[in-house]
């Protein structure tokens, strides 16, 4: 009978080592693949458009990518131009963006549109164009990341649920500009703790400030009305001051689930008489003439200032020119846009990193592995 052996020096097959060659070239390979679009993410995080003609900011748009993926693009700022409703679309297609800068473009007809900007997922500050006089209705509804809106002193409108459902906005700088607040205006604005009703205003519609998350307000002189549900279940309102010379009138419900003290002149302590429901109290401690008047942040005002330098497209700065005055591409850019525009230089994220790193010790081991086998048919 035959007798086998098993020879343990008998080299290994020659396409094992070419697998584990042909293997580590294809990891080095998806190493370049995921670091070119990771690098393209970075440095196209910031995305400036220098100007466009009205109703073409998505070919603008288009061009300023230049191929990048539009979920790469965070914040933008559009330096010039005149915005129509198609042009707000174009702003839509763009999902992640956290920061819109308008400051230096103006709206048609001085009209933020309907439904302009509304339920964008990781919008958190908004600066409107520099000409804004009315904000249309659900403008800006639903942006419930929404901290930061900065708005030119030239408003006077703002329409039904502009900013309604806005869950994180901190500061609107309403102006005494602002003759109408329309129904449910900032509605559910929960991390709004202050709020100054300008003078000229002289209704106040359903549902304009139904769970606010204000612990006072001021209601300026000329509000003669207040609608229904106004106030209601703003649960941390404890002062409201009414500088009316007499109460305004209620409709249903202003103040359900609230608990506060009305603050008014002595003289027209009387005439509250009928606020007294639903655990509303009478300070009649008002003195002086009302004259108070929304606190503008001043970085709002910086964005409009007319002493910044505004984009003039007639006059093309080249690079020579940029590197001898140190101007860079910056020269052409509003100071109020500068943080947007910034692009990023930097290296590879981390997590790509992370990634090299986990792909290369496996090149390593397999590397080890692929001698080893050398080795071992060798010996």
């Amino acid at each position: 009978m035959a007798k086998f052996t098993y020879n343990k020096n008998k080299k290994k097959p020659l396409f094992a080592r070419i697998l584990v060659c042909v293997l580590a070239v294809a990891l080095l390979v998806g190493i370049v693949i995921m670091a070119i679009p990771a690098r393209a993410a970075e440095s196209m995080e910031n995305l400036t458009v220098q100007t466009f003609e009205t109703g073409k900011l998505a070919d603008a748009i288009s061009e300023a990518a230049d191929g990048t993926d539009y979920n790469f693009i965070k914040n933008i700022a559009v330096l010039s131009g005149t915005l129509n409703e198609a042009d707000y679309g174009a702003l839509t297609a763009i999902p992640n963006l956290e920061i819109i800068e308008l400051a230096g473009t103006e709206t048609e007809g001085g009209i933020i549109p309907e439904n302009a900007l509304p339920s964008r997922n990781q919008l958190t500050v908004l600066t409107l164009p520099k000409n804004t006089s009315e904000i249309g209705k659900n403008a800006f509804s639903g942006n419930r990341k929404l901290v930061k809106v900065l708005m030119p002193s030239t408003v006077t409108k703002i329409d039904d649920y502009a900013f309604a459902s806005c869950e994180a906005l901190e500061e609107v700088p309403v102006s005494a500009a602002v003759t109408y607040i329309g129904e449910g205006a900032f509605q559910d604005c929960k991390s709004i703790t202050e709020f100054v009703i300008p003078a000229g205003i002289s209704e106040l519609y359903p549902n304009t400030f139904s769970k606010c998350g204000f612990e006072s307000i001021s209601i300026g002189p000329d509000v003669k009305k207040i609608g229904g549900s106004v106030f209601a279940d703003c649960n941390n309102l404890k002062d409201i001051y009414a500088y009316g010379e007499a109460a305004p009138a209620l409709d249903s419900d202003v103040f359900r689930n609230v608990s506060a003290s009305v603050h008014c002149y002595e003289d027209s302590e009387e005439s509250y008489e009928s606020w007294k429901q639903n655990n509303i109290t009478i300070a009649a401690d008002l003195t002086g003439e009302y004259s108070l008047k929304a606190e503008i942040p001043e970085e709002n005002s910086a964005a409009y200032d007319d002493t910044y330098p505004t984009a003039d497209v007639s006059e093309t700065v080249t690079e020579e020119q940029a590197a001898d005055t140190g101007a860079a591409e910056s020269a052409a850019v509003p100071a109020q846009a500068q943080p947007v525009q910034t692009i990023q230089q930097g290296g590879l994220s981390i997590g790509v990193v992370i990634v090299i790193v986990i792909m290369a010790a496996v090149i390593a081991v397999l590397a080890t592995v692929l001698v080893m086998t050398k080795k071992g048919g060798k010996s």
